[in-house]
């Protein structure tokens, strides 16, 4: 019988471990391929979301730009719209503009208030005139702001000429049947009655009393006088503040 020849082992070193490293290292790779895959896929999506997206913006904006934006139906932020004015090329021009409008309306106001004359007079004498059949009252100012009005004695200078209003009231203490006063103004030249006022007395002297008041708007000019005068001598009335005055208002 030939002798059979024995087995050789199986190499050992470098080429014999080969076969098992192999095996591991295709399925990492084939791992990596796949989550590049995937990776990949997931990228194309985003970008396809934002890119429709992005044209959907562009045409609500479009749309926006052709119907005049949200203002026009009052909708949108009202501070945006505000600085859209503001960086427009007339916006800051109208700005300036209407602030300086605001500054010249709170100057005027400013003059008229410091302009503005009042004067509230009481009485302090009364002369009676035979002659002319009048009686004159005398006054004193109970309260006076500004300078374009001025008591002196019988009369009430205007110096500042313009729109005023005037009150006048008397209480009388008299059984003549009727009484009453005129208030006139003298100036350029002419004298007119400004407006009159008259009351119906009891006859009985202890019910004798009566007050007449009177008012109205008038122009008056600078220079102006302004008088009380009641139209019978020895009229009988009373001096209290709170019962004759006379007042003028600027308006």
């Amino acid at each position: 019988m030939p002798a059979s020849s024995p087995s050789l082992p199986a190499p050992k070193g470098p080429l014999g471990d080969m076969a098992p490293i192999r095996e591991p290292a295709r399925s990492v790779a084939l791992w990596l391929s796949w989550g590049a895959a995937l990776g990949a896929v997931a990228c194309a999506m985003v970008l396809l979301t934002q890119q429709t997206e992005l044209q959907t913006l562009r045409r609500e904006v479009t749309r926006l730009q052709r119907t005049g934006g949200p203002s026009e139906k009052g909708e949108g932020d009202p501070w945006q719209n505000l600085w859209e004015q503001e960086q427009s090329p007339g916006g800051a021009e109208a700005w300036e503009n209407g602030e300086r409008s605001r500054r010249r309306r709170a100057v005027l106001t400013r003059k008229q208030k410091k302009k503005r004359s009042v004067l509230h007079l009481v009485p302090t004498n009364i002369t009676s005139k035979e002659d002319s059949d009048v009686t004159e009252l005398m006054w004193q100012p109970a309260l006076k702001r500004g300078r374009g009005l001025e008591a002196q004695g019988y009369f009430v200078r205007v110096w500042d000429a313009g729109v005023y209003l005037l009150y006048s009231q008397v209480l009388f203490h008299d059984v003549t049947f009727t009484m009453g006063q005129v208030v006139s103004r003298e100036g350029q030249g002419r004298q007119e009655t400004l407006f009159r006022c008259i009351r119906s007395m009891p006859s009985n002297p202890d019910w004798a009393y009566n007050s007449c008041y009177s008012a109205g708007v008038f122009h008056l000019h600078q220079g102006d006088i302004l008088s009380v005068v009641i139209p019978r001598a020895r009229a009988k009335l009373s001096l209290s503040p709170h019962g004759t005055f006379l007042g003028v208002v600027k308006l």
